[in-house]
């Protein structure tokens, strides 16, 4: 009897080990992909025709602008497999060590991404980076209510607009809307140059009714505001489908051309379902039908032919080449962001 009980004691034992080792090595399920991107970005249509092919679940949460972004991903609790940092972001992001580099061995589609958009300067060779979006912040106006010709960024400090103007929630655009209009490149360092650009902004509060990065098309078009600062994407496709009464415009004096990327957090969890998504979306009819959908321009060579031709040949969308000469992408600044994070928050506490 004392040799059963004996046996079953260590039995017992052994069970009870196995359990608590694993727990201790307790891993995060493949099946899994969390996504943090920005609003609109990404089809549900695509989201489930991966889910069917690889049984993958996703996990989609969205941002307004690529402080919240970075911000988060800096907290270190953050727990995302992919997120789509803006070209400066990017850079600053690597500096800190916040993103994985990439294995291009396991990405063969970045074949059909046109070598214009690849190699840039915030971040060379693509370590830990592959384009999704390119696009230019401008603005759209009600062309029923605002029948003058506009076509500069004057008009969304003009005080006849007053609680008709609708900016984006954005530190970075805003300040490149307010250096443009005079003149400056949208990366001025100069504190004498940025506080002039604040108190336009500053000055311009008054008139604008909202700040906002997520829902701009649509305020615009249910009349709230006459004005919307915002990306071309959802502008272009407002005015594209209602030409008779909205336009996208292009500044005159420039304004910012952007490119948004996809990137795998450094402390990313799943990491191959992360790889699994960048190739089944690099797959041209893939891509094709994000850009069918969303309306902002990709980098996918090779899905071109099966984009729908009014987007592809919408200059809302596609630009022409004189219009992206008068632009600049959006830099890391340094340690200049400080200030125009006070700034910024000046302006927003008036």
């Amino acid at each position: 009897m004392s040799q059963i009980i004996h046996r079953c004691v260590l039995i017992l034992t052994a069970l009870v080990a196995f359990v608590v080792l694993g727990c201790g090595k307790r891993q995060a399920p493949q099946n899994v992909l969390h996504i943090y991107i920005w609003s609109e970005y990404l089809p549900q249509s695509v989201i489930d025709k991966f889910t069917a092919k690889t049984g993958t679940r996703v996990h989609v949460d969205t941002y307004d602008s690529n402080e919240v972004l970075m911000e988060k991903l800096q907290s270190g609790v953050a727990d995302y497999d992919l997120v789509a940092p803006s070209d400066y972001a990017v850079r600053a992001l690597v500096k800190q060590r916040l993103l994985q580099p990439l294995d291009h061995a396991k990405l063969p589609g970045m074949a059909n991404l046109d070598p214009k958009f690849l190699d840039k300067q915030f971040d060379p060779g693509n370590r830990h980076s592959i384009p999704y979006f390119w696009g230019t912040t401008g603005f759209a106006y009600n062309k029923q209510a605002i029948t003058n010709a506009v076509e500069s960024w004057s008009v969304l400090f003009d005080e006849r607009y007053a609680g008709k103007v609708l900016m984006l929630d954005d530190m970075r655009e805003c300040f490149a809307a307010s250096l443009k209009l005079v003149g400056r490149s949208l990366n001025e360092t100069n504190a004498a140059a940025l506080q002039e650009a604040a108190d336009r902004l500053k000055k311009q509060k008054k008139l604008v009714k909202t700040y906002n990065s997520g829902d701009f098309a649509n305020i615009l078009a249910s009349g709230d505001v006459l004005l919307a600062h915002g990306f071309n994407g959802q502008l272009a496709e407002l005015a594209a489908k209602q030409p008779e009464k909205f336009a996208y415009v292009h500044p005159r004096e420039g304004g910012t051309v952007w490119m948004d990327n996809l990137c795998i957090p450094a402390k990313a969890r799943h990491v191959p379902a992360a790889y699994a998504f960048l190739e089944f979306i690099l797959e041209p009819h893939l891509s094709a039908e994000i850009v069918n959908v969303v309306h902002y321009a990709n980098a996918n060579r090779a899905a071109r032919p099966f984009i729908k031709p009014e987007i592809l040949n919408n200059p809302g969308v596609y630009p022409p080449d004189e219009v992206l000469a008068r632009c600049e992408f959006i830099e890391d600044l340094g340690e200049t962001t400080t200030l125009l994070d006070q700034l910024w928050t000046e302006i927003k506490a008036q």
